[in-house]
């Protein structure tokens, strides 16, 4: 498998050929090793090192990730998980070979380029990010230690930020209402659509607003999901959907969102009434499922327009973080489901099992209490 860009000492260049890129004692060296093939390279590169010590004893940074993947001392994961830590390694690959090309091994990787790295992720992330980073990596340096010959931990020490999170907020009444309007109004084009789609992206609203759907089952939602006999909506989440575990949602459909998705206009032909639970096919929003699957990208890009068109601020600026953190997109749909449930005496375990969270402790992440019903809460207890 080709090399991924910046991760070790070898890179391929443009012709196929690897080149063996060493940093040694503080000097850089480029050599070409004339050779497609990755294991001749390889072992060229090896007698290389040979003479200054760093030979076969040692683990390459190259060859990290897959040691790690290979190795029986870590944890079985899923897929996705799996990909999320290489994300993490492949950035801390990275960022080592641009400023320490010295170190071209497990071993070499010192404490102090451990802090001078985490001193760069601290500017950038918020803590949670910060804080997952340090995990894995600690956890890769751990799981490899033996085979790598680490003698100290140059993880030893190191401390987990608190939380400093900002959580998506929900959206007011008059929000939502500016919101639905200006999905009516605003000109944007759906993939593969010559024709202006504005309800489409009204309903994606309405959707987000009456189901508490995150924005890709949102996009993808199909007709065969939604019983119109039961007046349900039922389909298995897409982020629980890559858990061996994952269970299906069962969603009652809202007078006002029913309304809404019965206004299309294509039917099956044949269809059989309005009892039948069948009686339309395919995507319920075609051209944003369209767009969704080509470009994604796009679908965030046209909400912020809705938006920005709304008056709702989408991100701030937080003290101390160098990009803008969103506050107000289309995930707080998703807040603003929960609370609402929620604030007019729904059980936290209904709500739930509605929005398919694993646990009530997700599900208070996302109840915002309304200060009213607070207030009516306190207000019962009888005066003594």
């Amino acid at each position: 498998m080709a090399r991924e860009k910046g991760m070790g000492n070898l890179q391929r260049e443009k012709s196929g050929r690897w080149t063996m890129r060493v940093g040694i004692n503080g000097k850089r060296y480029s050599r070409s090793t004339r050779t497609t093939d990755r294991e001749k390279a390889e072992r060229m590169l090896q007698r290389f090192l040979a003479p200054f010590g760093l030979g076969e004893h040692r683990l390459p940074l190259a060859e990290v990730w897959r040691e790690y993947v290979k190795s029986p001392y870590r944890n079985d994961l899923a897929k996705a998980t799996l990909d999320s830590k290489r994300a993490v390694w492949m950035h801390f690959a990275r960022w080592m070979e641009e400023n320490h090309l010295e170190v071209g091994d497990l071993a070499g990787v010192t404490a102090d380029a451990i802090a001078e790295y985490l001193a760069c992720v601290r500017a950038e992330v918020c803590a949670t990010t910060y804080n997952n980073r340090v995990c894995v990596l600690r956890e890769i340096f751990h799981v490899l230690a033996k085979k790598a010959g680490l003698e100290d931990d140059p993880w030893e020490g190191v401390k987990l930020r608190p939380d400093d999170s900002h959580s998506r907020r929900e959206l007011t009444m008059d929000e939502l209402r500016r919101l639905l309007e200006a999905a009516k109004k605003v000109k944007v084009e759906c993939e593969g659509e010559q024709r202006n789609c504005s309800s489409e992206w009204h309903k994606l609203i309405l959707i987000g607003i009456y189901t508490g759907l995150r924005l890709g089952d949102c996009c993808r939602l199909d007709w065969s999901q939604i019983n119109l006999a039961e007046e349900v909506i039922q389909l298995v989440p897409t982020k629980t959907k890559r858990h061996a575990n994952g269970r299906p949602v069962t969603i009652p459909v809202h007078p006002a969102l029913g309304a809404a998705l019965l206004e299309r206009e294509a039917k099956v032909e044949g269809g059989c009434g309005q009892n039948c639970s069948t009686v339309f096919a395919g995507p319920v929003l075609p051209g944003i499922a369209a767009m969704y699957r080509g470009a994604r990208w796009q679908v965030s890009q046209q909400l912020k327009r809705i938006f920005k068109a709304a008056n709702i601020t989408t991100s701030v600026r937080i003290e101390g973080r160098r990009n803008l953190t969103p506050e107000a997109t289309f995930h707080s749909l998703r807040h603003t489901f929960v609370s609402f449930a929620a604030n007019a005496g729904v059980s936290l375990h209904i709500v739930q099992s509605i929005v398919g969270h694993e646990s009530t402790a997700m599900t208070r992440h996302y109840y915002h209490e309304n200060i009213n019903a607070l207030k009516s809460a306190v207000s019962a207890i009888p005066t003594l």
